[in-house]
């Protein structure tokens, strides 16, 4: 699909993929990427300018009944704030046409809210209350749009924890800018950047493209480890009081190195492998 705004922006250029059943798959990009039109579009908020968009193997403009199918958790609560926490999950219930209100709201920490307006919820409640009400009709496609964006470190980690279990079953397609949230949810990632899809890949198979790090720590001047590596042929970076470098079986080849170093007097106090994170893969995509 390709979605031009106007004044000829385009926000996404002939972008092309698919979610597998159960898949949990994030969408990760800079700002401007295009994540959050992908997201609209199949909510069926915009369309496209050409291309189609489908869920569950109907056109997003199809029947009502394939919407029923889908849960969304919104960016922006956009929450009624004269309604009661019970009367907005009994609306979702009622448009959705299943479901158990009492029920999904102990399951998601709301059964004492139900009586207290919108009004009045914590930004951690409220979204909260959107995952319920995302999950109460027990969709086959969740969509999330930055789920966890605006609040508080304790707030989020509880979302996140919400989210695990809500995520387990249905197909998942979540936008995020929060990496280690990604890593955390997701099994596979896709990366954009300008509209367009650079890989689409499981975490582990991105993860098996890239070398751990190897870190050493020696007393004295980092620089003298440094020298000693390069001697062994060892391309390291000095950070901070240690030096590091990539290393494609690091398992294999750090003992007898780790021995070497010690045997000419460096004086070694610390070695930790580090295998790349999420951030790291990300980085390596987009900048490449």
């Amino acid at each position: 699909m390709t979605k031009i705004f106007p004044g000829g922006v385009r926000a996404l250029d002939s972008t092309s993929f698919a979610i597998l059943p159960g898949e949990r798959c994030c969408l990760l990009g800079p700002n401007g990427a295009g994540k959050t039109t992908i997201i609209r579009m199949l909510e069926g908020a915009l369309r496209p300018t050409e291309g189609s968009v489908c869920l569950l193997g109907e056109p997003v403009s199809g029947s009502v009944q394939v919407k029923r199918r889908i849960g969304v958790v919104p960016q922006s609560p956009g929450l009624y704030p004269d309604l009661t926490v019970r009367e907005y999950l009994t609306l979702v219930r009622r448009l959705y046409r299943r479901g158990s209100v009492e029920g999904t709201a102990v399951e998601y920490g709301l059964g004492r809210l139900l009586d207290r307006r919108l009004a009045a919820l914590s930004g951690g409640y409220a979204r909260r209350l959107l995952v319920a009400a995302a999950v109460l009709p027990g969709p086959d496609l969740l969509l999330l749009d930055e789920p966890t964006v605006g609040l508080d470190p304790i707030a989020a980690a509880e979302i996140r924890e919400l989210l695990g279990t809500a995520m387990n079953g249905p197909s998942v397609l979540m936008s995020t800018h929060n990496l280690r949230e990604a890593e955390q949810l997701c099994d596979t990632v896709i990366i954009l950047r300008e509209g367009k899809v650079l890989v689409k890949e499981r975490i582990e198979a991105l993860r098996s493209q890239s070398s751990p790090r190897v870190f050493f720590g020696a007393g004295g001047s980092p620089s003298r480890l440094k020298s000693a590596l390069s001697d062994r042929g060892i391309d390291g970076a000095i950070q901070g009081n240690e030096v590091w470098f990539s290393a494609a079986e690091p398992r294999r080849v750090v003992p007898g190195l780790l021995r070497s170093l010690l045997a000419d007097g460096l004086d070694v106090y610390e070695c930790r492998i580090v295998e790349p994170t999420l951030e790291d893969l990300f980085l390596e995509v987009v900048r490449a």
